[in-house]
C-alpha cells in the first residue's frame, strides 16, 4: 500500500472523536508504558493533588520520552500548546506539532484542535488523570488502537500550568501499521 506522507495527519474531528478515544478509568489502562508513568507521577505527586511541572525530569522519564507530549496550558485554560513532542508521537501523527495551538492545529487538520482543546480543558478543569482509549486512523494508510494518558501539571492543587501526555499505539490486526 505504500508508505504514508508526511502530511498524512490524523483524522480526529467533533463527529469522529468518540472513534478517537472514549474516556476509561486509570485501572482500566493496558499499556504498561502509561502505567509506568502513571506511577512516575503519583510518586512525584509528594502529598499534592499533583506535582509541578519542575518535580519531572527528563532522568525521571527515560523510560517514557519517546513517547510524551508535553502542553503548556494557557492561563484561562482556554486554550494550550504543544511544547514537547516526542518522536514516537511524532511518527504516529505525521507531524511534528510542537509550537502549535489549537487554531494552528485546526488549521493544518480540521476540528483537530478543538478535540484537543476539549481534551486539555478538561485536564485543567478536573485537575486529574485522563485516559482515552480508542483509535487512530491517518490517511488511507495507518489505523491503530491507542491508550493516551493525560496528567496534570502544576505549581499549586489548584493551577494547571501544563499536561504531560503519552500515548500507547499498537497496531490492528490485518491493517498496514
Amino acid at each position: 500500500m505504500g508508505t504514508p506522507s508526511s502530511e498524512a495527519l490524523a483524522t480526529v474531528t467533533p463527529d469522529t472523536a468518540e472513534v478517537v478515544g472514549a474516556r476509561i478509568g486509570v485501572t482500566e489502562i493496558d499499556s504498561s508504558l502509561l502505567n509506568g508513568l502513571l506511577a512516575m507521577w503519583d510518586s512525584k505527586k509528594n502529598g499534592r493533588r499533583f506535582p509541578a511541572r519542575e518535580a519531572i525530569s527528563p532522568r525521571d522519564m527515560v523510560n517514557f520520552l519517546r513517547h510524551v507530549t508535553l502542553y503548556r496550558v494557557a492561563p484561562d485554560g482556554s486554550d494550550f500548546e504543544w511544547r514537547v513532542m516526542g518522536d514516537a508521537a511524532v511518527q504516529a501523527w505525521g507531524k511534528n506539532f510542537s509550537g502549535f495551538n489549537a487554531a494552528q492545529l485546526s488549521a493544518v487538520e480540521p476540528g483537530m484542535g478543538d478535540v484537543f482543546r476539549r481534551i486539555c480543558a478538561s485536564v485543567a478543569r478536573r485537575r486529574e488523570p485522563l485516559v482515552l482509549r480508542g483509535t487512530l486512523s491517518k490517511g488511507p494508510y495507518e489505523h491503530s488502537g491507542q491508550e493516551s494518558l493525560f496528567l496534570p501539571l502544576g505549581p499549586d492543587d489548584q493551577t494547571v500550568d501544563h499536561i504531560l501526555s503519552a500515548s500507547w499505539y499498537v497496531a490492528k490486526p490485518g491493517l498496514n501499521a
